[in-house]
C-alpha cells in the first residue's frame, strides 16, 4: 500500500503539477489560458531586452561577441510571440510545444551571455535557471526536460569550442543553479495549481448560490424570485408584443392525498417538462408555486396559443411511474389589451382560473353521468 501511495505521489507531482488528476483535468482549460497569454507577454519583453543587449553591443566593444547569441535569441523570441498570435489561438494542442521552445531558448540564450561576459557569468546563469521555471504553469516533467534538453545543447554545442575551464565553470554553474530553479520553480508550480483549483471551486459555489436563489430545486425552472425581478424589469421597459401564459397542475392536492407526495412530484416534474417541451426556446419559465408555474414569451397572442396546442398534445402523451395522465388548466394574456404587467399577469391567470373550474365542471359532469 505505501509502494502504490508513492507511486501515486510521484506521478502526480511529475505529470499534475502536485494536485490530482480529476482537478488539474478540471482547471486545465484556465492553466492554458494563463500560459497562452503568459507566452506572448514573456516574449515581447524577452524580445525587447534582447534588442537592449544587440544595440548596446555595437556601442561596447566588450559585448560584440555575443551579438550571435543576441541576435539567435532575438529570432527565437520573435518566432514565439508570431507563434503565439497566430498558430496557438488556432491550434491550441500546439502551445506545449512553443511553450517549451521559449523557454529552451531563454535558458540557452541565458548561458549564451554567461559564456560570452565574464563580468555576469554567474548573475546571468542564476537569473534564466531560476527565472525560466516561473514563467508558465508547467508540470514537473516538462521543468525537468526542459532542464535537460539545455544541458544537452550545451554539452553537445560548447565542448569543442569553449575553452575548457569556462566550458566546465559554466556546466557545474547551470547544474547547480538550475537544481536550484528547478525546485522553486516546482513550489511555484503547485502553489499557482491549487490556487486555480481553489478558484474554480469558488465560481463552482458561486455559481451553485446563484442557481439556488434564483432556480426551483425540484424543475430546474426559474423560480419566484426570478419572476418577481422578471415582472420589475419588464414594469420599467415593457416591449411591444408580450405574452404571459399561467399554467395550473390540476388535482396535485387529491393526488398527494390519495397517491402520496411521490405521485403529486412525479405530476409537477412532468408538467415543468411538457412547459418546456411546448413552450421551446423560451427562457421565462417559472415555477411560482406548488402546482403554478407562469411563462413570459415574446410574441403575440397567436404564438402562444400555437405553443399552448403543443402542450396538449404532450400531455396526452405523458405517462408517468405512479400516474398514467396529467392535466394542466391555462390562461393567456397579451400586453396589447393592458397598460400595466401587473394587470397583464393578473388577467392570465384570471383566465387560467376560469379554464381551472371549467375543467371541474366537466369532470363533475362525467362522474354525474357514470
Amino acid at each position: 500500500m505505501k509502494n502504490k501511495s508513492l507511486i501515486k505521489k510521484i506521478k502526480k507531482d511529475l505529470f499534475y503539477c502536485g494536485i490530482e488528476k480529476s482537478e488539474y483535468e478540471q482547471v486545465y482549460n484556465d492553466i492554458a489560458a494563463a500560459n497562452h497569454k503568459a507566452l506572448t507577454y514573456w516574449s515581447v519583453l524577452v524580445s525587447c531586452f534582447w534588442i537592449y543587449c544587440l544595440i548596446m553591443s555595437l556601442f561596447k566593444d566588450d559585448y560584440a561577441v555575443c551579438r550571435p547569441a543576441y541576435a539567435i535569441s532575438l529570432s527565437c523570441t520573435v518566432f514565439s510571440f508570431i507563434c503565439s498570435r497566430f498558430i496557438v489561438d488556432k491550434f491550441p494542442s500546439t502551445l506545449a510545444f512553443f511553450k517549451f521552445f521559449f523557454r529552451l531558448s531563454l535558458l540557452g540564450g541565458g548561458i549564451g551571455i554567461a559564456l560570452c561576459q565574464n563580468d555576469v557569468r554567474s548573475l546571468t546563469l542564476f537569473a534564466v535557471a531560476i527565472i525560466s521555471p516561473s514563467i508558465f504553469i508547467d508540470s514537473t516533467i516538462s521543468s525537468l526536460m526542459v532542464h535537460i534538453c539545455t544541458l544537452v545543447i550545451y554539452i553537445f554545442a560548447g565542448i569543442n569550442i569553449i575553452q575548457p575551464d569556462i566550458f566546465y565553470w559554466g556546466l557545474a554553474n547551470y547544474m547547480l543553479f538550475s537544481v536550484f530553479g528547478f525546485l522553486i520553480g516546482n513550489a511555484i508550480n503547485k502553489e499557482r495549481s491549487e490556487r486555480y483549483v481553489y478558484a474554480d471551486y469558488e465560481k463552482k459555489l458561486a455559481d451553485m448560490q446563484t442557481r439556488y436563489a434564483y432556480f426551483d430545486r425540484m424543475t430546474g425552472l426559474r423560480n419566484r424570485h426570478a419572476f418577481e425581478d422578471k415582472l420589475l424589469e419588464l414594469e420599467e421597459n415593457k416591449p411591444a408584443d408580450l405574452c404571459v401564459v399561467m399554467a395550473d397542475i390540476n388535482g396535485l392536492k387529491e393526488m398527494n392525498d390519495t397517491i402520496g407526495h411521490k405521485a403529486g412530484d412525479e405530476l409537477i416534474i412532468g408538467a415543468s417538462e411538457c412547459l418546456s417541451n411546448a413552450f421551446d426556446n423560451i427562457e421565462s419559465i417559472y415555477r411560482i408555486g406548488g402546482d403554478e408555474f407562469c411563462i413570459i414569451m415574446p410574441g403575440t397572442i397567436e404564438k402562444a396559443n400555437e405553443c399552448l396546442s403543443k402542450l396538449d398534445e404532450m400531455l396526452e402523451r405523458w405517462h408517468g411511474r405512479y400516474i398514467h395522465s396529467i392535466s394542466v388548466s391555462t390562461g393567456v394574456a397579451s400586453v396589447k389589451d393592458y397598460s400595466s404587467i401587473d394587470d397583464l399577469v393578473t388577467r392570465a391567470d384570471k383566465n387560467m382560473y376560469k379554464c381551472k373550474r371549467d375543467y371541474y365542471r366537466d369532470l363533475c359532469a362525467d362522474d354525474r353521468k357514470h
